[in-house]
């Protein structure tokens, strides 16, 4: 929906028919992780040992747990308005087009809030300094955004995304895992390890013949 690279342009495009790539990393809440047990392994086998990071991680996780389950009946609702809306524009293309609308706009009020998540994750992952400023105001970002996430009433919402909010300080990690990680699980899908599809398309590139300029000829 929002854009993010050539991606953020597909989820607009393809919202209702569902053809994102599971694969692709987002932003938004379509994203379906395709080896997101995985990646909460590994990010959680890898975290910092630290007693801030250890206190984050327990008060983050369950009291974003606690708000999913208090939250579920009014996801579900909003999920299942969210149906009727694109049934009904199916057949009025009111409904189609405020839909659309909607979810836009969710979208780009998230962004702001995810850049946060996420910046806020890396900067705790790699400047140890910081954790005691950041464990405040970062817990209560991931708790805010977990229940605005809860009232978003996209029925293609991926229900495993509240891991990115939930797993905080480790969101980063989660979103962008290192090339270790790739290594580490033997994950060679490209549509799921950015590095392997990468390289795909490098040797794709190296392998084609280049031919060079070809030389003017006055015959011809």
């Amino acid at each position: 929906m929002i854009l993010y690279e050539t991606q953020g342009i597909r989820e607009f495009a393809t919202h209702n028919a569902g053809t994102i790539p599971k694969g692709s990393r987002t932003v938004t809440w379509l994203w379906k992780v395709p080896d997101l047990r995985t990646r909460l392994e590994f990010a959680r086998a890898n975290a910092p040992s630290d007693t801030f990071t250890q206190a984050a991680c327990l008060i983050v996780y369950h009291t974003v747990r606690f708000l999913a389950l208090v939250l579920f009946p009014i996801d579900y609702a909003a999920r299942s308005l969210g149906k009727t809306f694109d049934k009904l524009g199916r057949f009025f293309g009111l409904f189609y087009v405020g839909s659309l609308m909607l979810y836009l706009l969710l979208s780009i009020l998230w962004l702001p809030f995810w850049g946060m998540l996420v910046g806020s994750s890396w900067v705790w992952l790699n400047y140890a300094w910081a954790r005691p400023i950041l464990l405040l105001p970062g817990a209560v970002l991931s708790m805010a955004m977990t229940v605005f996430l809860m009232f978003v009433p996209d029925p293609q919402k991926q229900s495993g995304y509240v891991s990115f909010t939930r797993e905080w300080p480790l969101t980063w990690t989660l979103w962008n895992p290192p090339q270790s990680y790739f290594k580490e699980y033997n994950i060679l899908d490209p549509d799921v390890n950015p590095y392997e599809a990468e390289r795909l398309i490098s040797d794709q590139a190296s392998s084609e013949p280049d031919t060079g300029p070809r030389k003017y000829d006055p015959k011809r």
